[in-house]
C-alpha cells in the first residue's frame, strides 16, 4: 500500500499541542501576519484552531497567548490571541490549517466552563 499519497490525519493530543502561553502585559491586538480564522473546537484540554493564510513557501508558526484575565459573566470568558509568524513567506497559495494549543492554563478556579474568546470566534471549555 501506498503511504506516500494519503495525507497523514494527525489526533488532536497534548503530544503534537503548543501550551497556551500567559503574560500579564500580552499585546492581545498584535497578531503578526495575516490569517482568518474559520473555526474552532476543544476536545479535553485541547483547543484546535483551524485557519486559513496566505503563504506555501516557509513553515509558518503559531503562538497562543492570553493576559489570564477573566470577564465577569457567567460562565467566565477569556480572550486568547494567535500570534502567526510566516517567517517572511511571500508565495500566495492559500493555505489551511489545524493548530493545536493545551488550554488546561485557562482553567477558572470558580467555574468548570470558561468560554475562551478568539476575535469574533468563542468556543466553550468544560475542565474536568
Amino acid at each position: 500500500m501506498d503511504t506516500a499519497s494519503k495525507p497523514a490525519v494527525v489526533a488532536a493530543s497534548p503530544s503534537n499541542s503548543k501550551e497556551v502561553a500567559i503574560y500579564a502585559n500580552a499585546d492581545m491586538a498584535a497578531t503578526s501576519a495575516m490569517y482568518g480564522v474559520d473555526s474552532m473546537m476543544v476536545k479535553g484540554e485541547v483547543l484546535s484552531v483551524f485557519v486559513t493564510y496566505s503563504g506555501g513557501c516557509k513553515e509558518h508558526s503559531w503562538e497562543l497567548v492570553s493576559d489570564g484575565m477573566f470577564e465577569k459573566s457567567l460562565p467566565p470568558q477569556i480572550t486568547v490571541c494567535l500570534k502567526h509568524t510566516n517567517n517572511g513567506d511571500v508565495c500566495r497559495e492559500l493555505k489551511t490549517e489545524e493548530v493545536k494549543f493545551i488550554i488546561s492554563k485557562l482553567k477558572n478556579p470558580a467555574s468548570k466552563t470558561v468560554v475562551v474568546k478568539l476575535g469574533e470566534k468563542s468556543v466553550r471549555y468544560s475542565s474536568q
